[in-house]
């Protein structure tokens, strides 16, 4: 089952596989057990036993373990926050406070932007308009600094709820092969010459020549959390690589 953190998981989860580690994790981080647990699961078909670490957690963990993971090489603010006495490098990790004052923000090291794309005209199971206009650009999250044609799109609805709420922002990178258990955007072809695409944010199930087939998970009253779409009708199918309230 693909995962885009699939790298980071099985780092993880190596980490954790000590007697006693995942807890001493857990205890350091402040990340429960149940949620690491739950981080590092690749195989569970049920979408609901499997999460996504987020960009805090992750810098949580890398700090607590003094190490990098995969896909963030680029984020050695990460460990350089820990100090060089090695007495304080020896303690494990404690989170600080989440906010502060007055507000820091911190930018991403990477200079590369990523395009945020226009949407309009919601619709049934999800559907939006893509218009092909550039709203914004959005920062470029790590494995995305190299890849042609990155974009990103905000949730409609919500259909995909609790995976993505309206408004989210999500990334996607086109070169990225799909495979059983990935979100991504499909983009239908237009109807007629000057129509514009409509586009869907689902889990991608299979592929045939004739169907492609979807899921969503929490579709509207009357709606089918499957979706099955005429394969000839598809202009594209981009995978979701990371996400983010923007």
């Amino acid at each position: 089952m693909s995962d885009p953190q699939t790298s980071l998981k099985q780092w993880l989860a190596e980490k954790v596989e000590p007697r006693l580690a995942k807890s001493k994790l857990s205890k350091a981080t402040g990340i429960s057990m149940d949620k690491i647990t739950r981080s590092i699961e690749l195989a569970d078909p049920d979408p609901k036993k499997r999460r996504q670490l987020k960009q805090d957690e992750i810098a949580a963990i890398a700090r607590f373990y003094g190490e990098l993971p995969p896909g963030y090489e680029g984020m050695t603010q990460w460990l350089e926050s820990q100090g060089d006495d090695a007495a304080a490098a020896s303690m494990p990790y404690r989170p600080s406070p989440n906010a502060s004052f007055p507000p820091v923000f911190q930018e991403f090291p990477q200079g590369r932007r990523i395009p945020l794309m226009g949407q309009s005209e919601a619709g049934p199971n999800g559907r939006f308009i893509m218009n092909g206009q550039k709203v914004a650009d959005v920062f470029c999250p790590p494995g995305l600094e190299n890849v042609p044609n990155a974009y990103a799109v905000r949730v409609y609805g919500t259909s995909m709820e609790p995976r993505y709420r309206a408004g989210e922002t999500v990334w996607l990178n086109p070169q990225l092969p799909v495979r059983a258990g990935d979100d991504v955007v499909v983009q239908l072809k237009p109807e007629h010459d000057g129509d514009e695409m409509a586009s869907y944010i689902k889990e991608f199930r299979s592929r045939s020549s004739k169907v492609l087939r979807l899921w969503q998970h929490n579709p509207e009253e009357g709606e089918s959390h499957e979706i099955e779409l005429d394969n000839a009708e598809v202009f594209s199918v981009h995978a979701v690589v990371y996400s983010t309230r923007y």
